[in-house]
């Protein structure tokens, strides 16, 4: 959701592609990258709601995802909830795992972009309680790591509404 675009504010970064499977970073290794594998671990910080309601004259449900769809929904159909309010972390991957596909000549201190990033940083916020994770970001090589430049009271973006 936040910051999908600030790929365009940098042309000038090589890109580092994220890998989320053990195949695809198998056939990485293969074409000459080096995997930096790290746990996906879903961060406490990252939620949204929802609530499932019925109507009872169809039978059909509704699922909102904002409060005010209560105020809507008072004025129109007969309905029952059938879940109330509830939290959940949004994000599913296909493994436990992923990789940072880091090139064979990258410099340590070289500043680069990821399009996908691994670790869970919160990148926007809705004065309704939701949180969601920033897609992408830039870093620094180290020698042995990316290091993340995210700083939340520049990148992360906070709605109202």
């Amino acid at each position: 959701m936040a910051h999908s675009d600030r790929n365009k504010t940098t042309p000038k970064l090589r890109i580092i592609e994220t890998v989320r499977d053990e195949k695809s970073i198998n056939q990485a290794v293969k074409n000459g990258f080096k995997p930096l594998i790290k746990k996906v671990i879903p961060s406490e910080d990252i939620s949204t709601k929802y609530k499932v309601v019925q109507y009872k004259e169809t039978g059909e449900i509704e699922v909102l995802g904002d409060y005010r769809g209560d105020m809507v929904m008072e004025d129109t159909r007969e309905f029952d909830t059938v879940i109330d309010w509830t939290w959940y972390y949004p994000y599913s991957f296909k493994s436990p795992f992923a990789a940072y596909l880091i090139p064979k000549d990258i410099q340590v201190g070289e500043r680069v972009f990821i399009k996908d990033l691994i670790e869970d940083y919160v990148g926007s916020t809705w004065n309704q309680g939701d949180t969601f994770r920033l897609e992408s970001a830039e870093a620094i090589w180290n020698g042995s790591d990316l290091e993340i430049q995210f700083d939340p009271k520049k990148d992360r973006s906070d709605f109202i509404g």
